[in-house]
């Protein structure tokens, strides 16, 4: 491997932190040099998993009510809000210069940002296969995948972070699963702000680049993006941001709510539904580790379940329908 080229190109337009590496991806062959971005978003936006229905996520008519725009990647993972308070970092290698299996990707790739925070003195791991936490909380959030013959991985790390922004573009099933999410989210994620409030962004940039130079034993040069690659990010982005990319995966039949958002690794929150006794009964379900950790149970003809919603608590959640009566 030659060294690998650094493109630190601080804050930049929304668009350019996914179009960038996109575009990048799609220009990789065995004979270009592999690629470390590190930037962040001069404004706020949304970002769709490549595999995720937007209207199923997202409201859209909240998310125009806020000014979000929303972008599809081609990468998976989740759906999340993004600012000018976080820290991204974007590996594009080629394909044969990155290890075979997911889970070694991600060992290598991920090994910098952990070195990075555990420099400022956190405790920062990485846990089931790409997550990265500190005080088993969630502090960066990252995705990879294959875009022709590059593999990416891409993360960010949390300086701060807008929870009502992300909680309030959701589209839930009711207004219980929104407030069981939202109260997992501010449990499970937490901030350098919260961490160690006083460390600049900039400091942990450098120790970012740094951490990538010593995690794969190879200089990172400098370098500027070229007038041919900023315009094929111009034309990835018209393209992630377009209408027919973004209603990927939408089908003819009526798009229902999400039923279960991942908070974190083992952290979601689940909706389900069952007949008892005439009852409609409605769950959402604050789970983890298959666990319930709170449930709000609702239903058609109405009835008082708080003594069953506290009884659930500590249940598996693929039990919770023979645990209540009526």
């Amino acid at each position: 491997m030659n060294s690998i080229r650094l493109l630190n190109l601080g804050s930049i337009p929304f668009w350019q932190t996914q179009a960038i590496y996109h575009a990048l991806a799609k220009r990789m062959t065995a004979e270009s040099q592999d690629v470390v971005i590190i930037c962040r978003p001069r404004e706020p936006y949304l970002c769709l998993g490549y595999h995720q229905v937007f209207e199923s996520i997202f409201d859209r008519a909240e998310c125009e009510r806020r000014g979000l725009p929303v972008i599809r990647r081609r990468i998976g993972g989740g759906a999340t809000y993004l600012d000018e308070n976080q820290l991204f970092y974007q590996l594009v290698f080629h394909h044969t210069r990155m290890p075979v299996l997911l889970k070694d990707i991600y060992v290598s790739a991920l090994a910098a940002p952990v070195n990075a925070l555990r420099a400022f003195g956190l405790n920062a791991e990485l846990r089931d296969t790409n997550e990265i936490e500190v005080n088993n909380k969630r502090i960066a959030g990252t995705g990879g995948g294959r875009i022709e013959d590059a593999t990416v991985v891409v993360g960010n790390i949390l300086f701060d972070f807008d929870f009502e922004a992300m909680t309030s573009v959701w589209r839930t099933p009711s207004p219980s699963f929104r407030l069981l999410a939202e109260k997992a989210l501010h449990r499970h994620i937490t901030t350098l702000k919260e961490l160690t409030p006083r460390t600049p962004l900039k400091a942990v940039a450098d120790k970012l680049i740094e951490s990538f130079a010593e995690s794969f034993d190879h200089d990172l040069q400098p370098d500027e993006l070229t007038p041919e690659e900023l315009r094929a990010s111009e034309d990835e982005a018209q393209h992630l941001t377009s209408t027919e990319f973004l209603e990927l995966h939408k089908t003819d039949s009526k798009v229902e709510p999400m039923r279960t958002l991942k908070i974190s690794a083992r952290t979601f929150v689940r909706a389900d539904e069952t007949r008892l006794n005439g009852f409609d009964v409605r769950g959402n379900f604050w789970v983890d580790d298959d666990v319930i950790h709170a449930a709000v149970l609702e239903s058609d003809p109405s009835h008082q379940w708080f003594s069953i919603e506290q009884q659930l608590i500590g249940t598996p959640i693929k039990e919770w329908k023979d645990r209540i009566h009526v």
